[in-house]
């Protein structure tokens, strides 16, 4: 049993706004002192119905665009009054997804040439139409014709944000799968070759015990060592898992600022697979303060990260268009990402030039070595 939703979630407030204009016609009929007025207000009403049901876009979206389309062609030839077209040809452009290309083109002519009519016909029987109210009218019927192509346009963006959404989700989830894959192998060409061989010095120590003491005790050193180069093993796999790679960064990264509402550009993110894991561990770090400080200081609405190589240096540039760097004080992380640029012998510029910029540099030689 589905929840009744009296709007779609999500657009709620927009949907009010759109259902309060369809108040105009039904004030325009006030008093409903004649069967007519009382017959065009129970069509709005009807018409309210059948709005209210495209903005689901489900499996009938089709047939209540159509009613639409009926009340707005009985009110445009009865009336002149094309106002309503509005509703569905708005409807039309975000509604794509759900109808063919042709009908959807085979609508919009057909909404077109409705308009053209009903305009026609309204300047022929009142010459007193033929003047400015001709003029707005004609400009609104102009509007409304072309208001399903950038309402398609704007449907196609959405949409294919929520795919590249889902895409970096899955890439997301691919990554975590891959880094598992080589803890996995990590562990078992470290450790295991290891282990296998402090359990067969074990069993030979077992068995020698009391014919050969002084052999158990050269085997038992060897375990000794071998399980302190074993021990040394794992904290160099579990420091290095707690290393992130830029690219992974990134992906946090594009969900904080999506999140603040801020658009995020990159150029060349694949070049920062030529640095150590060491660089990408630092470089990663300093990414993340920056990012945090263009959302709480900047009131940025873009942000923009272009990676580069020149002349065997890595080079990272991070600009945003807020109020500049008034806010970034040594306490908001500054001086760390001063210092972990320095750790790996980069250096590192703070502009406060029409927005803040950050351009970085770290040589490569470690990477090429590493």
């Amino acid at each position: 049993m589905h929840k009744f939703c009296l709007f779609p979630k999500g657009e709620i407030l927009s949907s009010i706004i759109w259902m309060l204009f369809l108040l105009i016609p039904i004030i325009s009929l006030i008093p409903f002192d004649t069967f007519e007025k009382q017959f065009l207000g129970m069509l709005i009403v009807l018409f309210s119905w059948f709005y209210r049901n495209t903005l689901f876009q489900g499996r009938y979206f089709i047939y209540w665009l159509m009613g639409q389309y009926l009340i707005a062609i009985f009110y445009a030839l009865n009336l002149g009054y094309i106002y309503l077209f509005m509703f569905p040809a708005w409807q039309l452009g975000f509604g794509f997804p759900k109808i063919k290309k042709t009908t959807f083109w085979l609508l919009f002519f057909g909404q077109s040439l409705l308009i053209v009519v009903s305009l026609f016909l309204r300047s022929f029987e009142k010459s007193s139409f033929v003047s400015d109210q001709l003029v707005i009218s004609s400009l609104f019927g102009l509007f409304t014709i072309i208001a399903p192509l950038p309402g398609r346009e704007f449907q196609k963006s959405m949409e294919q944000r929520k795919q590249l959404y889902q895409a970096n989700q899955r890439m997301e989830a691919v990554i975590k799968g891959e880094e598992c894959i080589r803890i996995a192998r990590e562990l078992h060409d470290s450790l295991g070759q290891s282990l296998s061989v402090m359990t067969l010095k074990l069993d030979l120590a077992q068995k020698v015990l009391l014919k050969d003491p002084q052999m158990v005790t050269g085997e038992l050193q060897e375990i000794e060592q071998l399980s302190r180069s074993t021990l040394k093993t794992v904290r160099e796999i579990v420091s290095d898992i707690r290393k992130r790679s830029v690219r992974e960064e990134l992906i946090e990264i594009n969900q904080a600022l999506t999140t603040a509402k801020i658009v995020l550009i990159t150029e060349n993110e694949e070049i920062a697979n030529d640095l150590s894991a060491n660089q990408q561990n630092e470089i990663s770090n300093v990414l993340r303060e920056a990012v945090t400080n263009i959302i709480r200081h900047s009131k940025a609405t873009f942000c923009k990260i272009i990676f580069t190589i020149d002349a065997g240096w890595f080079k990272l540039s991070i600009e945003d268009n807020g109020i500049g760097a008034k806010e970034m004080i040594a306490g908001n992380g500054v001086t760390g990402m001063i210092e972990r640029i320095e750790n790996i012998q980069g250096t590192i510029l703070i502009q406060d030039d029409q927005g803040t910029s950050i351009r970085i540099s770290v040589p490569l030689k470690e990477a090429l070595h590493d």
